[in-house]
This record gives structure tokens, C-alpha cells and sequence, in this order.
């Protein structure tokens, strides 16, 4: 008898180390890099005339391309998307209603992106209209309405809640307009909205413009938001499974994203594949794009960052499609007739 339960001891001790294999092995799997496509974005990153970080994850299958995924940039407003985040849950944690109304001032305009700033004070728009504008069009009066209400602070310490250490925002839309404007004419550090969005700008001539927005983002000490790849890719990835804040907040910042009218990076060579994205402007030095990809029913995250870009905006936004691209087709997506691969 004690013979037969050594042997079933044996035996199931086994299996236990069996089945440890088995787990380790089927985890392990689970956050692989597809080798190819790695290499094609690691050759499109290696050619492109500045910085880029790229982050993917199959979230069907959990394969992972990490490159300087893990370095902080400036996201411009790719960050929005944490700010909607923060707007979501203090709404549903009953600090406000989304269909609560907030009167537009004059001093509320920003230069654009966007729409309110060409409208008449007085309008009263939900703050789910705010939350849509701010992502669909990227509205800078939207966004810093959105930010003030909620707090600034208050969105960098709930994505550090999530784990998301270098996801942050501090400085407002006017702030770095301010900082812009006012390294031209320095009558404009202190500037209300309404007078930001009537400066000169064909008094200083393109080049200075262009270099004064190249000092602002790299040389002022103040951004619009900072986060890694990785980092931005984690949130995202939260949206897709519903726990960002709540299942329905999640479908709900999913749905806006959908409807984004800025498709000129990720879409742009894709046929019949669903998109929701947000991207972030900061042309010619910096484009960004984040959301989610759903190629043949498997969600995949993808994330790209660039900074010190060297060219024109139109090669910039290219290689961001090109990324997506090259993502899509290698998970048996249809591309438009025009794409053709980079020549480097």
C-alpha cells in the first residue's frame, strides 16, 4: 500500500511540475514580439529623421513590440485622453452631471485647434459636449475648461492610482501659449484667451514663429503632457477591457475616440478597419498617435510618439501611418491601394 502511494505521489508531483511548465510556457507565449513585424518597425524607427517610440500589444493574443517605449515625451494632446478619463470618473463619482452646462467667456478662447474660439461668448455647452470636442477635434478651449473643472493635479494622481508613473499634466493651454507668444512680444506672458488669439503672427515671419515654438517645446521647461508609449498604451489597454474607471465610461471615451475627424496618421492607409484614436499636434517637431486598432476582431493597442523631428509635417504624419500600416498588415488587415513601404 505504501509502495502504490509513493508511486501516486510520484505521479502527481509530476503533474504538479507538469503543469507549472505548461503555465510558464503559456505565459510566456503570451507576451512575445512577433519577430518580423518587430523588425520592420524597428527598421521604419531606425530611418526616421528624429526620435519615435512605438508601442503595440495584441490584446488578443498579447503579443508586445516595446521600442524606447519606456523614454517620456511630449504627447501634446494625446494626453486629453487622460484628462477625459479623470472627467469620467469624478462624473460618475457624483462631483457633476456630463449634461451640466458651462458658460463660455470671452477669456476662454485659445488659439486653435478647435471650433469655440471662432464662436460668441455666452454659449452654454454640456460638459459631455466639451469631452467630445476636446477629443474629436482637439479643442483647446474645451480642454482647458475640462482641465480646470477637474484639476490638473487631479488627473496626473489618478493615473499614478492606475500604476501609470509617467503619464502627467501640470501646465495649462494658455500657458504655453502664453510662453509661445510671449518669447515673440513679451507683452503676451500674462495674456487673457481672447487677446492670444489675435497676435501678429505675420509680423515675425515663419522662421521666427517656427523657432519660437521649437524653443517652447524643448528649451522653456513647460509641456502640454508627458508620458512614455508603454504608459499611454496601459490606458488605453484599461479602455479596451472596460476598467477604466467603469465599464460604461470606458465604451463611452471609446465611442468619442471613434468619431475622431484628425485621420490623417493611423487611418490613413487602412480599408475597413474600426479606429479609435486621439492624436497630438506639435508640427514640424512632433506628431503622436494612440488608440486601438481592430483588425480581424482582435484589439490591438498601438502608440506612437516622436519628438526632434528634422522635415516636413507631411513626411512626420507619413511614418506614423506607416507604423499603423505595417501593424494591420500583419495581422491580415486590408491597406488602401496607395500605401507602398518607406524606401530608407
Amino acid at each position: 500500500m505504501s509502495q502504490v502511494m509513493d508511486h501516486r505521489g510520484l505521479w502527481l508531483a509530476s503533474l504538479m511540475i507538469f503543469s507549472f511548465q505548461l503555465c510558464l510556457a503559456q505565459e510566456t507565449s503570451k507576451a512575445h514580439a512577433p519577430a518580423q513585424l518587430e523588425r520592420e518597425l524597428a527598421r521604419l524607427q531606425q530611418g526616421f529623421p528624429g526620435n519615435m517610440a512605438i508601442y503595440m500589444k495584441n490584446l488578443a493574443n498579447g503579443d508586445e513590440i516595446a521600442l524606447d517605449a519606456d523614454a517620456v515625451y511630449e504627447t501634446f494632446s494625446v494626453v486629453k485622453l487622460a484628462i477625459a478619463a479623470e472627467v469620467l470618473r469624478q462624473s460618475e463619482t457624483g462631483r457633476f452631471s456630463l449634461a451640466d452646462r458651462i458658460a463660455l467667456k470671452a477669456g476662454d478662447r485659445r488659439l486653435p485647434s478647435g471650433v469655440l474660439y471662432a464662436l460668441d461668448p455666452g454659449l452654454q455647452p454640456t460638459v459631455k459636449d466639451l469631452l467630445t470636442l476636446m477629443i474629436i477635434i482637439s479643442d483647446n478651449e474645451a480642454t482647458d475648461l475640462l482641465a480646470d473643472k477637474v484639476g490638473r493635479g487631479n488627473v496626473t494622481q489618478y493615473m499614478r492610482s492606475l500604476g501609470l508613473e509617467k503619464i502627467s499634466i501640470e501646465f495649462s493651454d494658455l500657458d504655453w501659449d502664453r510662453t509661445w507668444l510671449g518669447s515673440l512680444d513679451p507683452a503676451y506672458k500674462m495674456a487673457p484667451g481672447d487677446q492670444t488669439i489675435e497676435f501678429p503672427f505675420g509680423k515675425y515671419g515663419d522662421a521666427r514663429v517656427e523657432e519660437a515654438f521649437r524653443h517652447t517645446i524643448y528649451d522653456a521647461g513647460i509641456y502640454f503632457g508627458h508620458s512614455s508609449a508603454r504608459d499611454m498604451g496601459r490606458l488605453l489597454e484599461l479602455t479596451a477591457e472596460g476598467k477604466l474607471v467603469s465599464k460604461r465610461a470606458s465604451n463611452q471615451l471609446l465611442d468619442t475616440m471613434e468619431m475622431q475627424q484628425v485621420n490623417d496618421r493611423f487611418p490613413r492607409y487602412l480599408r475597413d478597419v474600426r479606429v479609435a484614436h486621439k492624436t497630438g499636434d506639435g508640427q514640424p517637431f512632433i506628431a503622436n498617435d494612440a488608440g486601438i486598432l481592430w483588425v480581424n476582431k482582435q484589439p490591438i493597442v498601438l502608440v506612437v510618439f516622436t519628438g526632434h523631428h528634422r522635415g516636413e509635417t507631411a513626411v512626420l504624419h507619413d511614418a506614423i501611418a506607416h507604423v499603423a500600416a505595417l501593424v494591420v498588415a500583419h495581422y491580415g488587415g486590408q491597406l488602401k491601394s496607395d500605401f507602398a513601404p518607406l524606401q530608407r
